[in-house]
C-alpha cells in the first residue's frame, strides 16, 4: 500500500487552551480510519486541520503530492490541500435554497471548473451512488436528515478526492435515521476511497475500520486495528472509553 497521508506533530490552540498538543497520523490509501475519543479532546479540530477549515500553529501534512508546513503555509497551498480532500459535516451544510442535484454540482463547476454538463452527469452518478438519485429536483428542507446527509457524501464523492474526511456524521440525525446514513458510509468503504472518519458509533467503527485512532487529552494514546483496539486495548484511557461506549450503544 501506498501512504495517502502524513500529518507531524499537529498542535492547536484556541486562545491560552491547547486543544491538540502534538498530533501525528499515517494514512495508507484505501484505509478507512476511525478516530474515537471523549467529547472536547480534539478530535473535530484535527478533522478540521486537515483541510485548513482551521489553521494549526505548528506541523506538517503531506497529502498526495501535496506537502506544507503550517507554521508557514501559503495562500496557494491552502488552495492545493484543500483540492486533496473534501468533507462531510455534522449538521449537513447544504444550500437551503438549491435542490438536490445544485448542492451537488456547485463545488463541481465553480471549485473544480468542470462544465454545467459533465458536472451533472457526475452528480447523478454518485447521487444514484447513494440511492438519492430520484430526490434530485427536491430542496433540503423537503428531506429526513438521513437523506441530506447522503447528499452530503455524494458531494463528497463528486470530486474524487484523495481522502475523505467525516466529522461525526450521524450525530445531528434522530435515532432511527443513523442505520441509513452509516450503511451508505459502509457501502462507500468498499469503493477503496481513504476515509477518515470522527465517530461515536462504537460497532460501525470496529466492523467498517482498517484502522482505528483513539484520542484523549489532545493526544493520540492509541492507534492499531479494530479487532486488536477493540479486544485488547492497551492503554486504561481506551479501556475505560470502550468500555463506557459499548455499555451505553448495548443498553
Amino acid at each position: 500500500m501506498s501512504r495517502i497521508l502524513t500529518a507531524e506533530h499537529i498542535r492547536k490552540s484556541f486562545g491560552k487552551n491547547t486543544v491538540l498538543k502534538d498530533i501525528s497520523l499515517e494514512v495508507e490509501k484505501g484505509d478507512v480510519v476511525s478516530i474515537l475519543g471523549p467529547s472536547g479532546t480534539g478530535k473535530t479540530t484535527f478533522l478540521r486541520c486537515l483541510n485548513y477549515l482551521e489553521q494549526p500553529e505548528e506541523g506538517k501534512l503531506t497529502m498526495g503530492d501535496v506537502s506544507v508546513d503550517f507554521s508557514h503555509i501559503t495562500k496557494s497551498e491552502v488552495q492545493r490541500l484543500r483540492r486533496k480532500s473534501t468533507m462531510v459535516f455534522q449538521q449537513f451544510n447544504l444550500f437551503r435554497n438549491k435542490n438536490v442535484l445544485e448542492n451537488v454540482t456547485e463545488g463541481l463547476i465553480y471549485g473544480y471548473g468542470k462544465s454545467e454538463k459533465e458536472a451533472e452527469e457526475i452528480a447523478m452518478q454518485e447521487l444514484a451512488r447513494v440511492h438519492m438519485a430520484d430526490y434530485a429536483k427536491m430542496y433540503p428542507s423537503e428531506l429526513s436528515g438521513g437523506m441530506q446527509q447522503r447528499v452530503g457524501i455524494a458531494r463528497a464523492l463528486a470530486p474524487r478526492p484523495d481522502v475523505i474526511l467525516f466529522d461525526e456524521p450521524t450525530s445531528a440525525l434522530d435515532p432511527e435515521l443513523v442505520g441509513e446514513v452509516l450503511d451508505t458510509i459502509a457501502e462507500v468503504a468498499t469503493l477503496g476511497i481513504t476515509m477518515i472518519i470522527v465517530t461515536h458509533e462504537m460497532h460501525f467503527a470496529r466492523e467498517v475500520s482498517s484502522k482505528v485512532v483513539f484520542m484523549s487529552d489532545g493526544l493520540v494514546i492509541e492507534t492499531g486495528k479494530p479487532e486488536d483496539l477493540f479486544t485488547h486495548p492497551k492503554e486504561e484511557k481506551t479501556q475505560q472509553f470502550l468500555q463506557r461506549m459499548l455499555k451505553r450503544e448495548e443498553g
